[in-house]
């Protein structure tokens, strides 16, 4: 794998974490309470103008995405973590990976921004929780892992990625394991079932309606089994 550090890396977290301004939330779910370090002020840090004229690329990291809760609670719910092998790809902040290591999990979460690492990592320290952290994109990890549980939120928003995330999957999944795939239906999805269904890959999926900036959104949790 590339760049694996442990928890004992030292970044400071009394305010800004990796050159941005972090504050706390509270991450509730029906067995755990958690800490979670975010970015403070967000929509200040984003340049609009830039975005619309193609210039820069959103920190799609830095947000606290609703199918990253969805799985938090999923995970804390229904799923037996304890000393299973976990990955959580395209991590962001870490929050599914966060409830897995809360309930006994090994985690390695795995982003390709520094900062994500850098904010899951303070968050970790925070809650006395041990995890490993990789920076690199998910498709290159090592080909010889293999993990019981993987956690996909909201990471399914570029159909270019499809088959490669379905690959992804069926590559690094154990025997008898199962990855939670969590999609907001920012894009038409139907490609990533169809490329996971050509991995011999069974789906299973459960509708459910998070809140989002107020409002109910649609959320599509799918478990993901070798056939």
């Amino acid at each position: 794998m590339h760049s694996e550090s442990r928890t004992a890396s030292r970044e400071r977290a009394d305010g800004a974490i990796a050159g941005y301004p972090a504050t706390l939330v509270e991450l509730r779910t029906a067995t755990t309470s958690l800490r979670v370090y975010v970015v403070a002020d967000l929509e200040h840090l984003v340049d609009r103008g830039a975005l619309l004229r193609g210039e820069a690329e959103p920190p799609y990291w830095a947000y606290p995405w609703a199918g990253s809760r969805c799985l938090a609670e999923y995970v804390t719910r229904w799923v037996d973590v304890r000393g299973r092998r976990v990955l959580e790809i395209g991590c962001g902040l870490g929050i599914a990976g966060l409830a897995a290591a809360a309930g006994g999990a090994q985690v390695v979460f795995v982003d390709a921004a520094p900062p994500a690492l850098a904010f899951v990592r303070a968050s970790l320290r925070l809650n006395r929780l041990d995890a490993a952290t990789v920076c690199a994109d998910y498709r290159t990890l090592a080909p010889h892992a293999r993990f019981d549980c993987i956690l996909a939120a909201e990471v399914a928003y570029e159909p270019a990625t499809f088959a490669d995330l379905a690959a992804t999957i069926a590559r690094y999944l154990a025997p008898g394991g199962t990855a939670l795939v969590a999609d907001g239906y920012r894009t038409d999805t139907r490609a990533l079932y169809r490329a996971l269904s050509n991995h011999d890959l069974a789906t299973r999926a459960l509708e459910v309606q998070p809140l989002e900036e107020g409002r109910r959104a649609r959320m599509r949790l799918t478990a993901v089994t070798c056939r």
